[in-house]
């Protein structure tokens, strides 16, 4: 009798370890040049990378379509070392459509290597983005 509640008490530990993993699922799709996110809790990931070879100041240019509400954070790659730049306008963005980004990094005289536009999910949400560029000027 105790091997056998102790088999039912591991199916439903089981059971619920998987259902709360399935409800933390995110998706990534990539179509015609728009990417977009969802999941159905908090996720935090780099969406898109870039290789690059800049130096001064560039531009991480895009669009964005939030619905439910979310973070975007452009990281550079300089000298090894990963650097972020936050506007506040790309933080707690709730329920925008079509919304033009433009996030600035300055190298200064180094060269930055890789760009990464990294995108927090705070809860159920689904962020599209795309027309997404990167400039130097």
């Amino acid at each position: 009798m105790k091997k056998k509640s102790f088999f039912v008490f591991f199916f439903i530990l089981l059971t619920v370890s998987l259902a709360n993993a399935y409800e933390l699922a995110t998706e990534i799709s990539n179509e015609n040049g728009k990417v977009v996110v969802s999941s159905t809790g908090y996720a935090k990931l780099s969406l898109i990378r870039m290789d690059t070879h800049s130096k001064g100041m560039m531009y991480l240019h895009g669009t964005a379509s939030v619905n439910g509400k979310a973070n975007l954070v452009m990281w550079v790659k300089v000298e090894g070392k990963y650097y972020f730049s936050k506007m506040p306008y790309l933080q707690n963005i709730e329920n925008q459509k079509n919304m033009d980004f433009k996030i600035p990094f300055n190298a200064a005289e180094k060269t930055a290597i890789e760009v990464i536009l990294e995108v927090e999910l705070l809860g159920a949400s689904q962020v599209e983005v795309e027309n997404i560029k990167l400039t130097n000027g």
